[in-house]
């Protein structure tokens, strides 16, 4: 998983697509490996591969493959950065109600740190995602609110029908797990860098491929699932990949085949997960919050590096 260094001082990045499906969230969960390069000053892709394989097959349910993934990110050291594809935290106004005085305060006892007993529910998802739409009418903005950054880049509420899964299994299965271990960006730095409270491990950040592949002027949809047309976008983006933003895939990996033979998209996005890891490392954490009606809301809600 972790081949030797080209030479110079690289940083190691990964990207994570992110999978909370009940039954084989392992198998569609996705891990690129790679090191930023002195020689070129882009990101070589060393390793792709799904979480159950980098786990020898120990990790393919839901209930399994989650606390891997928090294990395996807690493993990464200090000079790591590490880009996921799911919402790490939800819109202001949701945390400022319920009480919650910064981010990590969210996470730390997420879901109850809204005011959801997922402990007396069968269905925590909806319990989560009723919960905010409560809050949000009561806000006045409708249903499903969205993060500031979520709104600039198009992604989904993290709450919606389509993100509320991976929003909510994310921040309590692999966020709140790894608070104490991990430090997160943006919500972590200051203008001078790291707060000084913050955890001296790894670093943790949002990205989102659609948002990734939109930017370089790639396929941001219809790139998944069976059929030769998802196929060609695949390959079009994988090849995109190198032509637009500098990507390397090392020889021998089988990077470029796994992209584009997996229908769902996994590899790809994960791919493209790194190299929003890359972006972020690479231009110091900055955020870009002009057009925010709020700027300092990143450190309640977080942001997306894309």
């Amino acid at each position: 998983m972790d081949p030797s260094p080209p030479a110079g001082d690289p940083t190691r990045v990964y990207g994570v697509d992110f999978s909370a499906a009940a039954a084989d969230a392992g198998r569609k969960t996705w891990i690129a490996s790679g090191w930023t390069d002195p020689e070129c000053g882009g990101l070589l892709v060393t390793d792709l591969r799904s979480l159950t394989e980098v786990t020898d097959g120990d990790a393919t349910r839901r209930e399994d493959a989650l606390p891997a993934l928090a294990d395996w990110l807690r493993e990464r050291d200090e000079t790591a950065v590490v880009g996921f594809d799911f919402p790490f935290g939800l819109p202001r106004f949701i945390a400022e109600e319920t009480g919650n005085e910064s981010w990590r305060s969210l996470i730390s006892e997420f879901p109850e740190s809204i005011g959801v007993d997922d402990g007396h529910t069968d269905d925590p998802v909806r319990a989560f995602a009723e919960r905010c739409v409560g809050l949000t009418e009561r806000h006045g903005e409708g249903t499903y609110d969205k993060r500031r950054t979520d709104v600039a880049l198009g992604a989904r509420s993290p709450y919606g029908f389509v993100a509320d899964t991976i929003a909510f299994h994310g921040m309590r299965d692999v966020l709140a797990p790894v608070l104490e271990d991990v430090r997160f960006a943006p919500m972590d730095r200051t203008d001078g860098g790291w707060r000084p409270e913050a955890p001296t491990g790894p670093t943790a950040v949002e990205t989102y491929p659609a948002a990734v592949f939109d930017r370089l002027g790639l396929h941001r949809r219809k790139y998944k699932g069976g059929g030769d047309a998802a196929a060609a976008r695949r390959r079009e983006n994988a090849e995109g990949l190198i032509e637009a933003a500098g990507v390397t895939y090392k020889s021998g990996t089988g990077a470029s085949e796994a992209m584009v033979s997996n229908a769902g998209g996994d590899a790809l996005d994960a791919v493209a997960a790194c190299l929003g890891a890359f972006a972020a490392w690479q231009r110091g954490y900055e955020t870009a919050v002009d057009s925010f009606d709020d700027p300092d809301a990143v450190a309640f809600e977080g942001c997306i590096y894309a």
